[in-house]
């Protein structure tokens, strides 16, 4: 049974013993008095955090781990990465990284619009579409210097099934593709192509090996894409084609051209691209 106050036979409140540690003499054991160091670090510590100072960093400077410029420059820096990770949702540990000026706010906001057009976009293919609409008529750059005008049956993984004018159906494998537009915009695209006339000069050969391509990183693209820049995409037979990235993923880039035509490069016939001056 209990009495409201404490266990049989336990000891009552004023019986209880003191848990301090004891002394020599039996009563409990003091702190020793701070010396005058100890004394002038806490006084210092307490004016630090009188100024503003958390105190960790207070502390820090007090122990002479750092001096009150350096601390005062830390807590800014603090400061801006709490602001840039709240009003951009980035992580904090790269807000930090900004903050310290060891990576940019504009880029990284840049990879973050272009990682999420990827994560939807990226398998995207301007043959899905085509497919789908077999009465459009395309016209295709073919390796061997060739434009084919045809119709799009089915878009395989690899192959894409065509139908030409005459209506005899094929199968034209990706890798021997450039590019692609609507055949109603083949004097649109024809109004400001160029050529490289070195390239012009030869046929290429399909590069199935993708170390053997040309290399244009999705970064890349994917700023020129996000700035909206004018661009100018050449491919492995030397045509050219000018104009701002209306969409990409990781396997083509439409661009939309000043004629307002709209052309899909197939990323793999590239040779060469580069963002272009304005006019």
């Amino acid at each position: 049974m209990q009495d409201g106050r404490r266990k049989i036979g336990g000891p009552r409140q004023d019986e209880r013993r003191d848990e301090r540690p004891k002394g020599p003499s039996g009563h409990a054991r003091r702190s020793p008095p701070l010396g005058p160091e100890a004394l002038a670090r806490r006084k210092r510590i307490e004016e630090l955090m009188k100024k503003g100072l958390p105190l960790p960093l207070a502390q820090a400077v007090a122990n002479g781990q750092m001096s009150a410029n350096d601390a005062v420059v830390r807590l800014q820096r603090d400061d801006e990465a709490d602001r840039i990770s709240k009003q951009h949702g980035i992580p904090r540990p790269l807000a930090v990284q900004i903050a310290m000026g060891h990576a940019d706010l504009q880029t990284s906001l840049t990879n973050r619009r272009v990682n999420a057009w990827l994560e939807e976009n990226g398998a995207r293919s301007v043959f899905d579409n085509a497919a789908a609409d077999a009465t459009q008529l395309w016209s295709l750059g073919v390796l061997g210097q060739e434009t084919r005008q045809v119709s799009l049956v089915r878009n395989d993984r690899y192959e894409v099934e065509v139908r030409d004018e005459a209506g005899v159906v094929s199968m034209v494998h990706k890798t021997s593709i450039k590019y692609a537009f609507l055949t109603d915009d083949f004097k649109k695209v024809r109004k400001h192509l160029e050529y490289d006339k070195d390239l012009r000069a030869s046929t290429a050969t399909p590069q199935l090996r993708p170390q053997d391509r040309y290399a244009c990183s999705d970064r890349k693209i994917g700023a020129w894409w996000d700035a909206r820049l004018p661009v100018r995409m050449t491919t492995v037979e030397g045509e050219v084609f000018a104009g701002e990235i209306e969409w990409f993923s990781r396997y083509e880039v439409c661009l939309n051209t000043r004629a307002g035509a709209h052309v899909v490069i197939l990323r793999h016939a590239l040779s060469d691209a580069h963002e272009a001056r304005r006019d």
